[in-house]
Order: C-alpha cells, then sequence, then structure tokens
C-alpha cells in the first residue's frame, strides 16, 4: 500500500469511529468550561437567595415597625407611656438581669 492510500484509509476509519485526538481535547476544554460556568452560576444563585432572604427579613421588620407606630397613633398619652415602660423593661432591664444570673 502506498503512503496516500494509508492515509485516506485513516481519514475514512476516523470518520467512522469517531473524533481525532484534537477534537477529543477541544471537546474536553468545552466540557471544562462549562462546569465552570455551571458553578458560577449556581454560586451566583447561591448569593441571589442569601439576598432575596435578606430583603424579605429587611420587609417584615419593617412591617412591625409600622404596625407598632400605627397602633403608638392610636393610643391615648397614658397608654403610649405604659407601653415605652413595657418595651425598656423588655429589651433593656430584663436581659440585664439574665446576665446577671
Amino acid at each position: 500500500m502506498s503512503a496516500v492510500s494509508d492515509e485516506s484509509e485513516l481519514e475514512r476509519l476516523r470518520r467512522l469511529v469517531g473524533p481525532s485526538e484534537r477534537s477529543y481535547a477541544e471537546l474536553v476544554a468545552d466540557r471544562d468550561e462549562a462546569e465552570r460556568v455551571a458553578r458560577d452560576a449556581l454560586a451566583e444563585a447561591g448569593d441571589l437567595r442569601g439576598h432575596i432572604r435578606e430583603l424579605n427579613t429587611q420587609v417584615s421588620r419593617a412591617r412591625q415597625d409600622q404596625d407598632i407606630l400605627q397602633r403608638r397613633i392610636e393610643m391615648t398619652g397614658w397608654e403610649r407611656t405604659l407601653d415605652r415602660a413595657h418595651q425598656r423593661w423588655t429589651l433593656s432591664v430584663v436581659p440585664r438581669l439574665k446576665r446577671g444570673r
């Protein structure tokens, strides 16, 4: 057999069998890049989930503050004084008493 027929036979076999070594290396590089992109996308999605949870917490706190302010608007002066005294007791005095134990 001549060199030309050997080369053509090799090409015919490669077409039948599959990609060449160079094509395989390109496929591996593409796969590695796709894995990297997928990992980056998952990390970004995790960051966004954390940001959404943080925003939900802030909205909940804002709603609680709004409810408290609305309740205080509707209170009489004496009720407002009692409410603030109760708030001070629960937020300031009770924790100090628990630390002292």
